[in-house]
């Protein structure tokens, strides 16, 4: 693989690491800056509520920008950002941090896709596209078990220097390597605008929000769970990290398989499952083995449904193909907000930590209804044509799903 792929999928790899950090160290984020847990949590929420506006907008403004430029460019942003995360005097400055380097989150692994998508031959275009994909997965695998870890060891701020400098790394190797490319024009930027206005990519952005905010409500607050609840040591999270890691890759491989046609009633029947592990690890959390399968268990339902509701997004707004990605981001985004705010009221409304996991499968049954109806209301013939479509309009081709 191209030493230049693979620098693209390095920087993929810092963003997606940055995105989920918080979580690991929440308590030593909470301790250094006198915060409760919750607040400390919003951190996550700020990250997340800004990919969701800025994603977007960041790419409508710079689509005329090229490619090798806007990368270098974001990758500037995002380093600045991250130092200043690692030296935050403060928390409303480490919150500041957090939206610098938000702001380029969304843009950025569009982008690399397109890139990605171009340096090969075309019957290497999936295996490309995969590489860049597995820069989140490893952000999820490695990255934040090894900067939780680093956290214990050296302190919060290490965390955000070692992601400092990796992107440091992927951004020099980009600059010096990446050909001078062009992410690929799609048409007028009010006529992709246009096409989110069919009723399943509305619906397809609904049922993303609500899953994803499920799935946020959990997965902001395991490791306080993990150590207040279950009673893990500080020096057993990254380990159990590492196991939620290996269940969210091989989540992943699993949702690759599911056939596009099947691809809506696959995610009513994995939301569901979803809703009852969530409760399934409210009721083992206190017992410490039980507890670790049930994390393991949750990883791999979750990124069973993940990517699948990506994909979901990403072809229903097929016409759209320039803001599908970042709009499907921005629908993971908003999730995340919603997700990581309201496990933090459920904890302070006195419900305790361990409430949280009910709350978060609460939140997926009721993306699993929302399914559930559009699904009949499609089947039964009654959900409106896509707008501006013709009846005959041939099937989109699949998409890659980047999570």
């Amino acid at each position: 693989m191209p030493l230049r792929l693979l620098a693209l999928t390095l920087c993929v790899f810092c963003i997606g690491t940055a995105e989920l950090l918080p979580g690991g160290v929440l308590p030593e984020l909470a301790d250094a800056f006198g915060v409760s847990i919750s607040t400390a949590g919003l951190l996550v929420t700020v990250y997340a509520a800004t990919m969701m506006i800025g994603g977007p907008l960041v790419s409508g403004l710079t689509r005329k920008v090229p490619a090798k430029t806007l990368l270098i460019a974001l990758m500037a942003v995002f380093v600045a950002g991250s130092a200043v995360a690692a030296t935050a005097p403060s928390y409303g400055v480490l919150v500041t941090a957090r939206i610098i380097c938000a702001l380029t989150h969304g843009t950025f692994v569009a982008v690399s896709i397109v890139v990605a998508a171009g340096m090969v031959p075309p019957q290497r275009t999936a295996a490309a596209v995969s590489t860049i994909v597995l820069g989140y997965n490893l952000a999820t695998v490695l990255g934040v078990p090894l900067g939780t870890l680093v956290g214990q060891q050296w302190g919060w701020r290490a965390t955000f220097w070692a992601v400092t400098a990796l992107s440091v790394a992927g951004a020099a190797v980009i600059c010096l390597l990446l050909p001078a490319v062009r992410a690929e024009e799609s048409g007028s930027l009010r006529g992709e605008l246009r096409a989110f206005r069919a009723a399943g990519v509305l619906m397809s952005i609904v049922i993303t929000v609500l899953a994803t905010g499920g799935m946020f409500t959990l997965i902001t607050y395991m490791v306080p769970v993990l150590k207040d609840v279950s009673g893990f040591s500080a020096g057993a999270i990254p380990v159990l990290l590492v196991a939620y890691g290996v269940g969210s890759l091989l989540g992943n491989m699993v949702s690759g398989r599911v056939p596009a046609d099947r691809l809506l009633p696959a995610l009513i029947a994995c939301l569901a499952v979803l809703t009852g592990v969530c409760l399934l690890f409210w009721w083992v959390s206190p017992h410490p083995v039980a507890a670790a399968v049930g994390l393991f268990v949750f990883a791999f339902v979750t990124f069973v449904a993940a990517p699948g509701l990506q994909t979901y997004t990403l072809t229903e707004a097929s016409d759209a193909p320039t803001f599908s990605v970042t709009v499907s981001m921005s629908a993971f985004g908003l999730g995340a907000v919603i997700g990581s705010w309201y496990g933090g009221r459920v904890i302070d409304s006195g419900l305790g930590m361990r409430s949280v996991a009910p709350a978060a499968g609460a939140l997926v049954a009721v993306a699993a209804a929302v399914a559930l109806a559009w699904h009949l209301k499609v089947r039964a013939g009654s959900a409106p044509a896509p707008a501006d479509a013709p009846a005959s309009a041939e099937p989109a081709e699949p998409v890659t799903a980047l999570r």
